[in-house]
């Protein structure tokens, strides 16, 4: 008596073969007997039709058998672990089934044609492999040993861009040790030093010309933020000076105050009392009180015309000394 089991997707059920031709359907809580296969399909199943699947292609028999399966029969689980079976005795071997097994069953031609097909690739990948060391060997090693060729590369630096270091004030030890940073990274980056691709004056220029060109637009973007000492009053203008002189000269009087500035623009004006200058000091009293020139106007009891080209006047001199 054979046992089969049904599908995954029907619960692996277990299906006797009685030498009557008669199957026995073994569920948990009972047996169900059946006189045919496509009764035994339809009762697993529960489709009234079975699928439209035939014996063979259900239990995966005759043609529909896999690969796998025709080199070594099925062998149920439980047969493992019984006496005499591999996990119990492992010396001897994989139990088979009861039925005489031919001797001579040889794997598939589909198989084997697979089989033969990832011997001769995995034989020439190592056929490559091997061809890619001898090849390696022969080729020249990527990138520059400073410890050797240091010297060549300050020396390439300096007669190259001499002018751009010395003329934009930067310390040429600090460049040259910019220089040997980025060749490090590019020896172990994507662009190493490849004497079939480029000489060796080439690639230090190229590289000396980049690095030198990235310090400079640090430099540069560090000297538009930075602020060195602070601004000190002296000789009657305010400059930038150090930190320890900014409290030497003290004006009298803080430039910043709006009162100041007025008293400053009222000294500047009468200096050359010009018709246009007369005109603005009337108009410097008024200055920063919040009053429109057409107020200014009707204030001061002149035209609009006169305010505007009063306020210009007074705007080029706060231009011109402040």
């Amino acid at each position: 008596m054979d046992v089969l089991y049904s599908r995954y997707r029907d619960g692996n059920i277990p299906v006797h073969i009685l030498d009557s031709g008669d199957y026995e359907i073994h569920h948990s809580n009972k047996v169900i007997t059946v006189p045919s296969a496509r009764q035994l399909i339809i009762s697993l199943t529960g489709h009234p039709s079975a699928r439209s699947w035939t014996f063979d292609r259900y239990f995966r028999q005759g043609i529909y058998t896999p690969d796998e399966r025709k080199i070594q029969p099925p062998i149920p689980i439980l047969k493992l672990f019984e006496p005499g079976g591999i996990v119990i005795d492992p010396d001897t071997g994989i139990i088979t089934s009861k039925k005489k097994i031919d001797s001579s069953i040889t794997i598939p031609e589909s198989l084997r044609s697979q089989s033969e097909l990832q011997t001769s690739k995995t034989g020439d990948m190592v056929q490559d492999y091997l061809t890619n060391i001898e090849k390696f060997k022969n080729e020249p090693k990527l990138g520059i040993d400073l410890d050797k060729r240091g010297h060549e590369v300050a020396k390439l630096l300096f007669s190259g861009f001499r002018n751009w270091i010395f003329g934009s004030g930067y310390d040429p030890q600090d460049v040259l040790q910019e220089v040997y940073k980025g060749l490090l990274i590019r020896n172990n980056g994507t662009c190493p030093f490849d004497v079939r691709k480029a000489s060796f004056g080439f690639y230090v220029h190229q590289v000396c010309r980049c690095v030198l060109s990235n310090y400079h637009r640090k430099e540069s973007r560090r000297k538009s933020v930075e602020r060195i000492g602070m601004k000190a009053y002296k000789n009657g203008v305010w400059t930038d000076t150090d930190v320890s002189e900014a409290g030497i000269d003290l004006p009298a009087k803080d430039p910043r105050l709006l009162s100041t500035i007025k008293s400053d623009l009222l000294s500047i004006l009468r200096t050359k009392p010009t018709k246009a200058n007369r005109r603005a000091m009337c108009v410097v009293p008024y200055l920063g009180e919040g009053y429109t020139q057409v107020e200014l106007s009707d204030l001061l009891g002149i035209n609009r015309s006169a305010v505007g080209k009063a306020m210009k006047t007074i705007r080029e001199i706060a231009h011109r000394e402040y």
